[in-house]
């Protein structure tokens, strides 16, 4: 009785680590990577490449977020960013996270937040193009509320992209 005791116990232990818990929006994070302007200079250039994808985000509860209310970004791969993203993400390659409210960042460079910026259509769909050969994050989040409490979900994805090159991308967290 008391082995099948502590095997319950370690068992809800177990289960309650595994769940993923929500960055605080009072979350002060520090950034030790500087971010460089030259790093991520070839974003602005045109290119032959594009990136087509579709995003779905499930809440914690279980219902199915996706379509116009999943804004999109797209962004230049470099230390900072792949700092920055990891703190939140855990990874720097993919993955997702619930949020209640943004944490702040130091430094908080401008040009961090020089990005592509797009929606979803109502299947969840999202589209870039004329985007030259580079390493990139795409970023899907959205925002809704539930009883008068504001909940974030996000999710990211780095992907490699040569010229001309048209990447099809499936972002979920189910």
């Amino acid at each position: 009785m008391k082995y099948a005791l502590r095997l319950l116990l370690f068992m809800i232990l177990l289960t309650n680590c595994a769940t993923k818990q929500p960055v605080k929006k009072d979350a002060v994070i520090q950034i030790h990577n500087k971010f460089d302007d030259n790093e991520v200079s070839w974003f602005k250039n045109k290119g032959t490449g594009s990136i087509k994808g579709n995003a779905k985000f499930k809440n914690k509860s279980g219902e199915l977020r996706f379509g116009e209310e999943f804004r999109i970004e797209l962004m230049p791969y470099s230390l900072y960013t792949e700092e920055r993203l990891g703190k939140i993400y855990d990874n720097k390659n993919s993955g997702f996270v619930y949020l209640e409210g943004i944490p702040k960042f130091i430094p908080d460079p401008e040009g961090y937040h020089e990005t592509i910026k797009t929606f979803c259509n109502k299947q969840g769909d999202f589209e870039f193009h004329n985007l030259p050969p580079g390493k990139y994050y795409i970023i899907a989040f959205m925002f809704w509320e539930k009883q008068n409490i504001k909940t974030e979900g996000g999710l990211m994805k780095q992907i490699v992209l040569s010229e001309s090159e048209s990447e099809v991308v499936k972002m979920k967290n189910f």
